[in-house]
């Protein structure tokens, strides 16, 4: 995944200029010679180390990599097309993700398929918010995202469907961990929408925080169940502030800045 992100930055280069956000590759901090030669190596470890736990496992690497690079790069370049765009995310994160996970623990079993449903529900409505935020960069670019294609007002709704959808999957499953932050996360995106509804225009900062928010509440969850994962989770954070505030004076990672 890291190298998938980085490719995802390389492609992105013109659209992150224009949206003002992830400026280590569009500013030049780092030259384009050193992302390529950190991505390829990243993707050589993850497989190499990936083969050690089993050919099922490999292969869900091995799709997840191909998923990537569908999802960045011409001529398919999933990111570029509506609802593909978010289908890849929701099955990216909510699928392969889950299904690798499921695999250090259990053989797999075809009911995988229904219990991995409300997080793909779940990533797919936190997509479609992360592309809103995106729409004036994304025409600048070319780019007919899902939110380009259908607007503010209807990607607003269809996030909210999405989000319900797996608050509702998760009851239905009666998965406790899905349910927290989807549960929590839903008030934001019916706020949102009626919002837009009744103002006619995008409120950025808290539809940032739409999305932002579920991934930190299921960090928070992650490490009550697994407290050794705590450390590892500090050190890293410590790590990002000291380096964004020494480097670009910025305070970074943050819930809502843009």
């Amino acid at each position: 995944m890291g190298g998938v992100y980085i490719l995802n930055q390389i492609t992105d280069i013109e659209t992150d200029r224009l949206n003002k956000k992830l400026f280590i590759l569009s500013e030049n901090f780092i030259p384009l010679k050193n992302a390529y030669i950190e991505m390829f190596l990243l993707w050589a470890i993850a497989l190499f180390f990936s083969w050690s736990f089993g050919l099922p496992f490999f292969i869900i690497m091995l799709g997840s990599l191909l998923l990537g690079l569908f999802y960045s790069l011409p001529p398919i370049k999933l990111k570029g097309k509506p609802f593909f765009d978010t289908l890849s995310n929701g099955f990216g994160y909510g699928m392969l993700n889950f299904i690798a996970g499921w695999l250090m623990q259990k053989d797999f079993e075809s009911r995988v398929f229904i219990i991995f449903l409300p997080y793909f529900l779940s990533i797919c409505a936190v997509f479609v918010n992360t592309t809103i935020v995106d729409i004036e960069g994304d025409k600048g670019s070319g780019e007919i995202t899902t939110s380009v294609f259908l607007g503010e007002k209807f990607s607003y709704m269809v996030s909210s469907a999405l989000i319900l959808s797996g608050v509702l999957f998760s009851i239905i499953n009666r998965d406790i961990i899905c349910l927290i932050p989807s549960a929590l996360a839903s008030p934001l995106f019916l706020y949102l929408t009626f919002y837009y509804l009744k103002y006619k225009k995008v409120n950025r900062k808290i539809t940032i925080l739409s999305f932002r928010m579920p991934g930190l509440i299921f960090t928070i969850i992650t490490c009550i169940l697994y407290p050794g994962f705590i450390p590892f989770l500090i050190f890293l954070i410590l790590g990002m502030k000291i380096y964004y505030k020494k480097r670009f004076n910025m305070d970074y990672p943050t819930l809502n800045q843009g």
